[in-house]
C-alpha cells in the first residue's frame, strides 16, 4: 500500500518541481505622463520604446527608438544608455550580439537602438540602464517577439 501512495505523490509533485519556469522580473508600473512609457527604478525617468523595425527573432535588423523623459524631480540628463535583451524565462540573452545605442539629436532624451538580436520568439525583456551625473536607473520593458 505504501508504494502506490508514494508513486501517486511523486507523480503529483514532479511536474511542479521540474516544469516550473523562473519568475519574470516584473517591470515598474506604467506612467500616464508619456502614453506607453515605463518608470525607471527610482521613478526619475519615463522610458517609451517604439519599434522602427521588428521585433523579430533571428535577425539583427530590429531597431527601436527610446524616448526618455524626466519624471518628477529628475535633475540629470541621460549621458549613457545601455540596452540588454534578456529572455527571463530561459535565463539567457543574445550571446555576443550587443545593441548599438545612438543619440538621435532630436531632443536630449531620444535614442535609436539598432542591432537588437532576439535568439528566438517568445517573451523577452529589454533591460535598460540610464546613467548620468553619478546616477544609474534601470527599467525593464517587456517585449513579445512573435513567431514567424
Amino acid at each position: 500500500m505504501r508504494a502506490p501512495v508514494f508513486a501517486v505523490l511523486a507523480v503529483a509533485l514532479l511536474p511542479g518541481a521540474c516544469g516550473r519556469q523562473p519568475e519574470r522580473e516584473m517591470p515598474v508600473a506604467r506612467t500616464d505622463e508619456i502614453p506607453g512609457a515605463w518608470l525607471t527604478s527610482n521613478g526619475s525617468w519615463e522610458v517609451r520604446v517604439d519599434w522602427e523595425t521588428g521585433p523579430r527573432a533571428g535577425t539583427v535588423d530590429n531597431v527601436a527608438r527610446l524616448t526618455i523623459a524626466p519624471h518628477g524631480d529628475a535633475k540629470f540628463l541621460p549621458q549613457l544608455v545601455q540596452v540588454t535583451p534578456w529572455m527571463t524565462i530561459h535565463g539567457h540573452g543574445s550571446g555576443n550580439v550587443r545593441p548599438v545605442v545612438d543619440f538621435t539629436g532630436d531632443n536630449p532624451g531620444t535614442f535609436r537602438v539598432s542591432n537588437i538580436y532576439f535568439v528566438m520568439s517568445g517573451p523577452w525583456d529589454l533591460k535598460i540602464a540610464i546613467s548620468g551625473d553619478g546616477f544609474t536607473e534601470n527599467v525593464v520593458v517587456p517585449v513579445e517577439v512573435p513567431r514567424e
